[in-house]
This record gives structure tokens, sequence and C-alpha cells, in this order.
């Protein structure tokens, strides 16, 4: 629709009004004339006739051409209420996706107040930004600087803080009425005449405000720019949430990269694992991740690698620390007995069945039940546990009646659950019903730094009063040997020596025999592994030997002819702490 200006509307009435004027002074030049030559009266009544009826049709067509000009100025002040619309909806819109891209939050919050402020045709503004207290923490101004119109920001923060302490937006739509703030100095000087303010919520916290104010008498804010205010404010939130995610998300990194294990152990209780070797430090920060949640959890590792002692870390440190830790060893219990071990019976569910007994499950009840060798289970079993899994209830053998539980479930294996899924010894639903987080325990052999401590620790764990100690000789050959059970397997040997040792420091010649055949420099370069494998194996065996028996590593670095700088470059290529 093409509009039509005021300056046309009134030429149109204008000569609507002049046309029914000369046409009026027409007539009454005829009456006259008609009169002096002595018309008769029926003729003259007939003339005035005439002239009411088109006196009476004009009238009528100006005034329809009124009500047609004043509908089409109607139409085109709603066009442009619509075109406003419009503008301001792609204004959200495209505010919605710059914000969504710019993370850094000075940037992000100054684009936003430059846009609002032109949207609404603001002559000054604020996007304040607050914290848990309610302080300010930042400002971003448009065309209002503190230090210049000190007066105005201060009436500004006034309104600010009252939208805030409220959550509620503000309207002030003429100051002048306002007795309060028409007596403020920034009021007289500068002449706000309407302000909005609009606090910026993130559910029921309040993250800041957006303050916008007119100077102009005759353009105050109206209710149509308190809802686009309120709608804007909103797309500045979500682009503050994006913000901060990642600023939370890049302070977790940093530290994450800066955390020690000596932090992991201060947060992470796990007293009973030992070790700091860097495998370690990320199974443990790992472990430290899953423990808050009550997710299933899968734990992988070969015998004897310390599955249970991690998967009761993870317990000690959940949200449930207080509720059992009932740990079952499915490959330990023959099929027939496992299912009464892990769902228990009701009295004369069967033979021998005296009274009623509940399941481990069931005794878990509140805490974590830990299914160790997983893979063990019978495949009827598994379906049984999978459904545990899935509804939270339980029945005893011999019961119908379902019992609600509220348990989290560590499973842990040393198979190869891919392969028995493909051979059908697994099912598959289990599986990843199972592993909704997997955790892997790395071997001895791939923590072999860790086995001094290790040999110290299961000393004292045997020879408590005793002063027994080790040789490097002995330590040599412990860290040579390639560890097929693990942890466990080092115990036992430790264990062993311990009791068989003839004096008060355990030698090579204390060790078990076939122990110390596999490592002897024969098998050594039998071992299938590249130069670089075995030059890297040596150095470690070599440095951690001369950091035994040197007291710093200032001096192991003198022994080694290297300065100390290039020392820890190398432990710290080595992986050793």
């Amino acid at each position: 629709m093409k509009p039509i200006s005021e300056e046309q509307i009134q030429e149109y009435r204008d000569a609507t009004d002049a046309a029914i004027r000369e046409m009026t002074g027409a007539f009454m030049t005829l009456m006259t004339q008609l009169k002096n030559d002595g018309a008769s009266a029926e003729a003259i009544a007939s003339v005035e006739k005439l002239f009411k009826q088109s006196l009476a049709f004009g009238q009528g067509m100006n005034s329809r051409l009124s009500g047609i000009l004043d509908a089409h100025e109607k139409s085109v002040r709603e066009v442009d209420k619509f075109s406003n619309e419009i503008e301001r909806l792609r204004t959200l819109y495209t505010s919605g996706i710059t914000f969504s891209t710019v993370t850094e939050k000075q940037e992000l919050l100054q684009i936003a107040m430059d846009v609002v402020g032109q949207a609404l045709e603001a002559d000054a503004g604020y996007i304040v930004l607050v914290d848990e207290t309610g302080e300010v923490t930042d400002t971003f101004g448009r065309n209002m600087e503190p230090e210049e119109q000190q007066a105005a920001s201060d009436m500004s923060m006034t309104v600010i803080r009252n939208t805030i302490a409220q959550s509620q937006p503000t309207q002030i739509g003429d100051t002048d009425k306002d007795v309060a703030l028409a007596q403020k100095t920034s009021i007289l000087h500068l002449d706000i005449k309407s302000t909005l303010c609009v606090p910026l919520m993130l559910g029921n916290q309040v993250m800041g405000a957006v303050y916008l104010d007119r100077r102009n008498e005759a353009n105050p804010f109206r209710e149509d720019d308190l809802a686009f205010l309120m709608s804007f404010a909103g797309q500045i939130v979500r682009g503050l949430s994006v913000s901060r995610q990642l600023e939370m998300l890049e302070d977790r990194l940093i530290a994450d990269a800066a955390m020690t294990l000596e932090n992991l152990r201060e947060e992470f209780q796990c007293e009973n694992i030992i070790g700091s070797n860097p495998v370690v430090f990320d199974m443990l920060r790992m472990a430290s991740r899953i423990a808050p949640t009550d997710a299933a959890l899968l734990i992988l590792g070969e015998s004897g690698t310390g599955k249970e002692l991690v998967a009761r870390a993870i317990h000690t440190n959940s949200q449930r620390p207080q509720g059992a830790f009932v740990a079952i060893n499915c490959g330990a219990i023959p099929d027939n007995l496992l299912e009464s071990e892990l769902f228990g019976y009701e009295k004369g569910a069967f033979t021998g069945a005296a009274k009623a007994k509940p399941g481990k499950i069931e005794v878990a009840n509140e805490g974590t039940l830990f299914l160790d060798e997983i893979g063990e289970m019978d495949i009827r079993l598994q379906a049984k546990l999978l459904r545990v899994l899935q509804t939270k209830e339980i029945e005893r053998i011999g019961s119908v009646t379902p019992r609600k539980l509220d348990i989290r479930i560590i499973a842990a294996t040393n198979q190869d659950i891919p392969a028995m899924i493909a051979e059908k010894q697994f099912r598959e639903d289990l599986y990843y019903r199972l592993k909704v987080i997997e955790l892997t325990v790395p071997p001895l052999r791939e923590r072999y730094t860790d086995i001094p401590e290790l040999t110290e620790h299961f000393i004292e764990k045997y020879a408590p009063d005793s002063p027994i100690t080790i040789s490097d000789e002995a330590l040599d050959v412990l860290e040579s040997y390639q560890w097929p059970g693990n942890i466990r397997e080092l115990e036992n040997v430790i264990q062993r020596c311990v009791l068989l040792v003839k004096g008060n420091e355990i030698q090579k010649d204390d060790l078990p025999q076939d122990l110390v055949s596999q490592v002897s420099p024969e098998n050594i370069l039998q071992a299938e592994q590249t130069l670089k494998e075995a030059e890297e194996k040596f150095r470690r065996q070599y440095i951690l030997k001369v950091l035994r028996k040197t007291s710093s590593k200032a001096e192991a670095a003198k022994m080694l002819g290297v300065n100390r700088t290039y020392l820890y470059k190398i432990l710290e290529e080595l992986g050793i702490s």
C-alpha cells in the first residue's frame, strides 16, 4: 500500500471544501438572477430543492472521503506498527545468533548495549552485572559516562538496584509525575522523561539488569518497548549463560592441567591405591569425576591390577558412602548358587530354604554393588540382572512381590566382552547398560616406576615392626619383570620374601628363581622390542637406580653428568615422578 502524506490528505480536504463553496456561490447567484427575472415561485422552489440535494450530496461525498482518508491514515499507522514489530523480531533473531557465537563477555554485552539502544531509540543506558551478593561486577554504558554524568549515573543505578532487588521490570513513563525522581539533579539537568529497566534472570538468579532512558517528552517509552526489552534481556541471558559455561570449562581445564597427584589425593580419598605414575594419575582423575554420579560403571583391567580397590575408592567418594559396599566374585560361585546369592530367596522357595534370606543386591540397597568378573556370569542370570538395572526392582526367588532398589552397580572384568558378545556368551544389551562409563586400570608393567613404592608398602604390611629393606639389585629384577599377575603377584612375592629372608635386606637370591630367570640378560635380549624401546627401558631403569642411591635430584643429576634442568626434562619424558 502506497502511503498518502498528511499534506496530500489536507489538499484533498481543502479541494473538497472549495468545490462545495464554489457550488454554493453558483446556486446563490442563480437564485438572485431568477428572482430579478421574475421567475415563478414553483421554478424558484425547484431550484432551491435541487440546491439542497446537491449540497447534501457534496457534504456526503466529503464525509465519505474523510472516512476513507482516515481509514487510510489508520492503515498506514498499522502497517508502520507491523513493520516496526517485524524489524524488532528480526533484531531479536539476529541478536540470538550473534550472542550464541560471541563468547567473550565484554564484547557480547557491548554489542548488546549498542543493539538495544538503537532498536529502542534510547538516549542513554547501561547493562549491569552483579554477583551472588548483589554487588555490581561489570558495567557497560551507552552515551553515559559516570565521570562526566555522575548525577545521571546515580539515578540510573538507583533504578537498577530497585529492579534487581524486586526481580521485576521497571517502567517510568513520565518522570515529571514521579516526585522522588523529578527532584533528582540528573532529571532537572538532563531532562530525562522516561526510563525502562529489566532484570537479567537465569532461572531464579538475578545476573544483572538493562537500563535505558529517553529525554524527549514527545517520545516516551510504551508498553511494547518494555515487552521488547524483556525479550531482548532473555537473549542476553542466553548469551551470558554460554559465555559463563565456556569460562567454567576453561577454568576446569586450567585446573585439571595444573592439578598435581598430591592435590588429587587430597580431594579424592584413595589411600589404598599406591603409586604416582602418570597412568595412575590419569586413572584417579577419571575416577574422581565418575564418583559423584550414580551412573553404572564398567572397570576393565587384567587380573590383579586392583579393580576392586578402585571400585571401593569410587564408593567412598560417591554420594552414598554411608551405604554398604557389597562385593561378589561372579567367577568364584557356581552358577546354581550365584542366583540365590544375588537375588536372595523366600522361605520354602526350594529344598533347604528354611527361612527367607536377602540377596547381595538387596543388601547393597542405598549403597554400591560390585560385581567382579562379570564375564563369568551365566547368560540366564545376565537377563535377570538386566531387568534389575532397567526397573530398579528385585524379586527374591520364590516371591512375586518386587522390592524397590536405590543402588549403584559397578562391574569389573578382565575379559574381552565384545568378543564374548560375538560368540553369544554375553548379552549385548547388558554390556551397554553396564558401560555407561568405562574405566581401565593399567597393568603393573605400564607403571613399573611404582614398584619401589608398592614394594615398600607390602614390606610394611607384612613386617610392620621389622627393619626389612630391599636391595637395589633385587629392585632392578622386580622392575624388569613383566608381572602377568600384576600387583597381586607382586604382593605375594614380597610376602614370601619377608617370611623367608635371612637378614634384614631382601636380596636378589631371596626372590623366586622362576621370576629371576625370566629377567636374565638372555631373556631380555630375546624380548620382542625395538631398539628405541630397549634404550628407553634401560634409561628409565638406570635413572631410577641412580635416584634410589642419591638423596636429591641435584645429586642424581651430578652423578648422571647432566644439569638439573635437563634431568627434570628426562624424568618428564620417561614418566618418572
